[in-house]
């Protein structure tokens, strides 16, 4: 081990006491200097993570603002996120008496009140719920209403329309039948027991609310 050359003329312990000395204290550098690296190290992380925390912050607060000031109608904000305003059905409804709830057989002629028909004599078995692209039987419908259906029924209509007329059975395919029907006397007829809406074009808003309103509204609560 290296030492001061003047330590020669020293005596021997006095020598070997200060060699002692001297290699604790060239101990001590080494860990003291690990000890300044790993602070060091841990507070380049620290400070690593900070800087990382303030930028994220920056790029996403704008966005939060944006979004929460932003009006429903305007480009930033969505209006699917608002609720749909109700329609209202009033002085576009008309009732009707009910005209009996007989089942009749399949070949029995019966006269209705109301065009279409929106109660009376009908058959034994329900018409099922869909979409028909021919006439159904007037009296396979009643009973489809009196179980608390829907039937909608259309004249002249346009390819589109029609469609629009499906898309609200895919939407209630429980509750209602869509079929086209020459008698009507309006484009649209929207007819459920004892009720019928008349519209002179699709509005599937307020077609809705009729379902919605009065689905079930009927001697025998089946329809879903």
């Amino acid at each position: 081990m290296e030492y001061p050359l003047e330590w020669d003329e020293l005596p021997r312990h006095e020598r070997r006491k200060k060699i002692k000395a001297l290699r604790r204290e060239r101990a001590k550098k080494p860990k003291l200097i690990k000890k300044i690296l790993v602070i060091g190290v841990v507070i380049l992380i620290g400070a690593a993570l900070v800087w990382g925390f303030v930028q994220t912050n920056q790029q996403t607060s704008p966005q939060l603002a944006s979004s929460s000031t932003a009006s429903p109608t305007s480009p930033e904000g969505s209006a699917t996120d608002q609720p749909a305003p109700e329609v209202s059905l009033e002085d576009k409804v008309e009732q009707f008496p009910i005209e009996g709830r007989n089942h009749v057989p399949a070949n029995t002629e019966v006269t209705y009140q109301t065009n279409p028909p929106t109660s009376g004599s009908h058959l034994a078995f329900p018409q099922s719920w869909g979409v028909y692209d021919q006439e159904i039987d007037d009296k396979a419908a009643v009973h489809a209403m009196e179980h608390g259906g829907i039937w909608i029924t259309y004249t002249s209509l346009d390819e589109s329309s029609v469609k629009a007329l499906e898309e609200i059975w895919r939407s209630n395919p429980g509750s209602v039948i869509v079929s086209p029907r020459a008698a009507n006397e309006d484009s649209i007829a929207v007819a459920s027991w004892g009720r019928v809406m008349r519209l002179a074009a699709v509005d599937q808003a307020l077609i809705q609310q009729y379902i919605d309103t009065f689905k079930n509204q009927s001697p025998e609560r089946l329809a879903r």
